[in-house]
């Protein structure tokens, strides 16, 4: 299951620097994240691209095992981790469109 973001930010609090996806779990997180932000930003597909590789590379360094951040997010609908993910959001869109996101829906 993918998760549906629609935000940006970075977050890197103490997250291992050899913690990875693998590559497949990595390009489907991708490939979900920039239609929807295309779709809300037509003229700025460079800086959707920017914000999705942000909000990846930082979900995955703070949350290595995307199997248990999915789980708790979407299904367990933790308060702590969705709060983590929304500060990730807020701070990628920040840097790509100079505001912070809106506010993550997890269904």
């Amino acid at each position: 299951m993918t998760f549906k973001r629609y935000a940006l930010a970075a977050l890197l609090l103490a997250a291992p620097a050899y913690a990875q996806w693998a590559p497949q779990v990595y390009t489907t997180e991708y490939e979900a994240c920039v239609p929807p932000c295309d779709n809300n930003n037509a003229n700025s597909h460079d800086q959707c691209v920017a914000y999705c590789h942000c909000v990846m590379d930082s979900m995955q360094t703070q949350f290595p095992d995307h199997d248990a951040l999915e789980r708790e997010a979407t299904q367990e609908k933790r308060p702590d981790r969705i709060a983590s993910l929304q500060t990730i959001a807020n701070t990628c869109n920040q840097k790509s469109f100079g505001a912070p996101a809106k506010k993550l829906e997890f269904k």
